[in-house]
């Protein structure tokens, strides 16, 4: 803000101090629809998930599914992938926290292009195990099984199937759980001080209400984690119609899954 630098946080081994801000931290990750030219805090969020990490290495990601029917404040019950268009990140970040009961920090929203561009341009790619096959002609998905190297437009092509993966909107937010996992490793394999050139990288690509000190914190909290062990998870339900649309119920049981995400982390 002009006004010069100051210590957000750090690591002293010496004195066995570490501070990367509080914990546990819990965030929104939202990936809009936003094709080249929209704006991606005004279209529907098709990617949904909540980010714990617990400050010693744990932490958490968990999947919502799109077509969750769920209350939206001032809009009624509806899909929560609307929430994002009919009122903006402050109506669905509201969604979130009345659906998850959780203290969420708060946001990291990006569209199609920004998805692209930091995963391609900003990351320089990223390494994911697909589990199986994918032919998907509606997403553009064509992908063998195994560890493989993404680019940015094979990253986004990952992230839409559901019309031809078992599971559907389950499976897809599974698949972008990857992803993410896969972006958490390419930061680590970067160090720690990679972290502010690709946050002034990613800029032009994001929409956050978190501070500098926030964001800076978070992302090296986030390469500190132990990615092998942190689950990646979808978020229980059954589909069926609400208002002549095609929808998913979320089950009793992602009640408990929100309240074992409150100290960032999911136990085995």
């Amino acid at each position: 803000s002009g006004e010069g630098w100051r210590i957000a946080g750090g690591s002293w081994p010496a004195a066995d101090l570490k501070y990367l801000g509080p914990a546990p931290r819990l965030m929104a990750g939202v990936g809009s629809d936003a094709r080249p030219g929209e704006n991606p805090e005004r279209t529907r969020a098709d990617s949904l998930h909540i980010v714990g990490v617990d400050g010693s290495g744990g932490g958490a990601i968990v999947g919502i599914p799109r077509d969750s029917y769920v209350p939206v404040p001032g809009f009624g019950r509806r899909k929560i992938t609307g929430a994002l268009a009919l009122g903006g990140p402050d109506v669905l970040f509201a969604t979130l926290r009345d659906l998850t009961g959780l203290p969420l920090e708060g946001y990291l929203l990006t569209g199609f292009e920004g998805f692209q561009e930091m995963v391609g341009n900003v990351l320089g790619g990223i390494d994911v195990d697909v589990p199986h096959a994918i032919a998907d002609r509606w997403a553009k998905a064509y992908f063998e099984s195994g560890l493989q190297t993404l680019t940015g437009k094979d990253a986004l092509a990952l992230a839409r199937p559901r019309k031809t993966v078992p599971g559907g909107d389950f499976a897809r937010s599974e698949l972008q759980g990857l992803l993410m996992l896969g972006a958490g490793q390419a930061v680590q394999t970067m160090r720690v001080l990679a972290i502010p050139g690709l946050i002034e990288g990613s800029e032009p690509w994001l929409y956050t209400d978190l501070t500098a000190e926030q964001l800076l914190t978070l992302s090296v909290a986030v390469a500190e984690l132990d990615l092998g062990t942190v689950p990646n998870i979808v978020v229980p339900g059954r589909t069926g119609s609400a208002a002549g649309a095609s929808v998913v119920f979320l089950s009793d049981a992602s009640k408990a899954i929100w309240a074992d995400l409150a100290d960032g982390r999911l136990e085995p």
